[in-house]
């Protein structure tokens, strides 16, 4: 063995007596392999936490304890400063080849053909704290298998270790990311290289993205996203046997979370829900024996959180301190406001008018609608008589409520129920999916059919608009999704579509989402650099950009239902304008006194002034509302996302049409507002194949 190897072997041996671990779970968790099982037999099935004996909870806390205190050696500050010292004086081979593989993603943008940390990184300084960054994005485990399955660990080696839901191991990756902007921001620019400023610079992102919190929050972390990896190659799973993957679920059952009020703990339930599914689980690959253990845990885990000591409180209002660190970190995820200029007031002030366009665009359909049905001549609706009708639609400003008021209005014009009957029967006779699923039931030939024949039509679509390109984007779409009868949650994992049906879709609004999760399967499929806005502002682009061309196509036979589908489905995609609009509202709520509603009901005032009045309808909102800020990517990231195709298009003409799929087919899915891009999508434009 050389000096080189020798000191590396010691390393090792340092690291692991320390606790740090590169793979598997430590010796002292799985001595007995077969321990947590014969823990989870102790537990009736649907036992909640509080119903189990003293002796048994303390069981599972020991066994937890064990398994935590080995992750917060390993990724705690210390163990992430013997990572870095190993990095950067003895890196082997394949940590070289890993840092370079990881950072080329990161910078993709800025370095589209790679990059190689001893060619393009002049400071010695600023390398090392890029190594930091570094094992700050390897310390997410899941989301590189799911959308970077080359991506190694942080050793270079498989990733072979679950990233534990644990608020020590949150605080310290915090921690890790304030020290590396307050190091990236010491560094003097004439010690820099052009290229070494745009990285560091670029940098600030992954950091600003991390620093500011010490804990989870409870609302998004109902789904801990383990029982998706079960789903990978068994090569690629970071855990080796099945008891690793139950002692991960176990000791992430005893994290502390941040913002806990009845909100945020309803909302808890809307991830939970998806995750702890039996039939989901074994839809995984799970076996029935090893899904009904999880859904144990998933009642520990449930029954504990819901039972945390600010389950009763009635709002969480935030300090400005606290409001702007949200800010900054959701603006860092979004790959914006580099400069901080703009808060979440002025993002608020814009979304008024942003909503406004909407309401707009609503009545356009509806006007579309009446004139289709009713055009000039109609026998059934006079010039005045559709002009009061017209005038109605112009006057309400509730857009969910647009189709009933359309509806009335025909009936208060013509004094009868003919002619709404007529616009009614568009509406009941549209093709419907899901609802009135019983526990256990599995999903019906006749929903089955009806979404199969419409998900080959969008891969049809797809192949013809967008093949030829650089990337052959209609091979990146799974054959189909996977159906679940429960739940509301539509969602994309490992390059998987999961489309649930608790709830009855028109399905035509449920072909709209489906083009919104094609597009994040592509990107997982492509495990292309996607970054910021190009995921979910991406993604709902395509539902308001390149859905309406599909779907005029796609009905085309169906010319007596299509203006109700379209309307329909804008009527549907209120609840992002809805959602968004409280998710606003709730960050900048000011005062929660006792005779002011509490925050559901708060949340669920703000969806009803949009129209909406059905009572599980605004419980789901007030939900998607009270995680955290994930309702502003989708509307926030929009408008970014727009920005950019704007652009784009601006430069290129009216032809061909710059929407999110065409740039994934170009290679450019993070695509910049400079004019290095423009000439790369022209390139490939040009160079498309027929």
């Amino acid at each position: 063995m050389n000096a080189r190897l020798a000191s590396f072997a010691i390393a090792l041996i340092v690291i692991a007596a320390s606790g740090a671990h590169a793979g598997g779970l430590p010796a002292a968790a799985t001595s007995g392999p077969a321990e947590i099982e014969q823990l989870l037999a102790q537990v009736p099935d649907g036992a909640n936490w509080q119903d189990l004996a003293p002796d048994l909870q303390a069981s599972f806390r020991s066994r937890a304890a064990s398994l935590l205190e080995q992750d917060r050696q390993s990724w705690g500050l210390a163990g992430l400063q013997r990572k870095q010292e190993m990095l950067l004086t003895e890196p082997t081979p394949a940590m070289t080849e890993n840092i370079d593989r990881v950072l080329s993603v990161t910078f993709a943008p800025e370095l589209p053909d790679g990059f190689a940390m001893a060619r393009d990184v002049e400071s010695t300084e600023l390398k090392r704290l890029l190594v930091r960054v570094y094992l700050a994005i390897t310390d997410d485990r899941g989301f590189m298998l799911y959308n970077h399955p080359d991506f190694m660990g942080w050793d270079g080696m498989p990733v072979r270790e679950l990233q534990l839901l644990d608020h020590e191991h949150v605080k310290a990756i915090a921690t890790w990311l304030r020290l590396t902007e307050d190091g990236l921001r010491a560094l003097p620019d004439d010690k820099l290289s052009a290229l070494d400023k745009v990285l560091r610079d670029k940098s600030y992102f992954t950091t600003r993205a991390g620093k500011h919190f010490d804990r989870p929050a409870v609302g998004i972390n109902g789904s801990m996203n383990f029982s998706n990896l079960y789903a990978l190659p068994s090569e690629k799973r970071p855990f080796t046997n099945d008891a690793e993957l139950l002692d991960a679920y176990s000791a992430s059952m005893f994290a502390a979370f941040r913002e806990v009020n009845v909100g945020t703990l309803d909302a808890f339930m809307y991830d939970y829900e998806s995750e702890f599914n039996q039939p989901l689980l074994e839809c995984q690959g799970m076996s029935s024996a090893l899904a009904a253990n999880i859904i144990k845990l998933g009642n520990l885990y449930r029954s504990r959180v819901q039972a945390l000591p600010e389950k009763s409180l009635r709002c969480t209002i935030l300090s400005s301190t606290g409001r702007d660190a949200h800010w900054d970190a959701f603006t860092a995820s979004q790959i914006t406001n580099a400069d901080g200029s703009n808060s979440m007031r002025t993002y608020a002030e814009r979304f008024r008018a942003i909503a406004a366009q909407r309401l707009l665009a609503t009545q356009s359909l509806g006007h579309s609608m009446l004139e289709r049905f009713f055009p000039d001549g109609s026998p059934e609706l006079t010039t005045e008589q559709r002009k009061r009708v017209a005038d109605r639609l112009t006057q309400e400003k509730r857009p969910a409520k647009l189709k009933d008021s359309l509806l009335a209005a025909l009936d208060e014009a013509t004094g009868g129920a003919s002619a709404s009957k007529k616009v009614n029967d568009a509406f009941d006779l549209q093709p419907k999916v899901g609802g009135n699923y019983s526990d256990g039931e599995t999903v019906r030939e006749a929903d089955k059919t009806q979404i199969f024949a419409m998900w080959n039509k969008i891969r049809a679509f797809i192949k013809r608009e967008y093949s030829g390109y650089r990337v052959d984007i209609s091979a990146l779409v799974p054959a189909q999704p996977i159906i679940v009868t429960k739940g509301q949650n539509q969602y994309t994992l490992g390059g998987q579509v999961t489309l649930s049906l608790g709830t009855e879709w028109n399905l035509a609004s449920l072909s709209s989402t489906m083009m919104h999760e094609i597009k994040h399967a592509i990107d997982q499929n492509s495990h292309a650099a996607v970054e910021g806005a190009a995921w979910e502002g991406a993604a709902t682009s395509i539902e308001r950009q390149v859905w309406p061309i599909f779907i005029e196509e796609a009905m085309a036979e169906q010319g007596a239902l299509l203006p109700a589908a379209r309307l329909k489905t804008e009527i549907d995609n209120v609840r992002f304008t809805a959602t968004t609009d409280a998710t606003l509202k709730i960050f900048l709520r000011e005062s929660c006194l006792n005779d002011e509603p509490d925050t559901i009901a708060y949340a669920e005032n703000i969806v009803r002034e949009y129209g909406y009045d059905d009572e599980e309808t605004l419980h789901l909102r007030s939900r998607r509302a009270h995680r955290s800020w994930q309702y502003l990517e989708y509307d926030y990231g929009l408008a970014m996302y727009t920005d950019v195709l704007d652009y784009l298009q601006q430069d290129l003409g009216v032809k061909p049409r710059v929407d999110a799929y065409l740039l994934q087919a170009c290679a450019l899915p993070s695509a910049k507002k400079e004019k290095a891009t423009i000439e790369r999508l022209k390139a490939c434009i040009r160079d498309r194949k027929s």
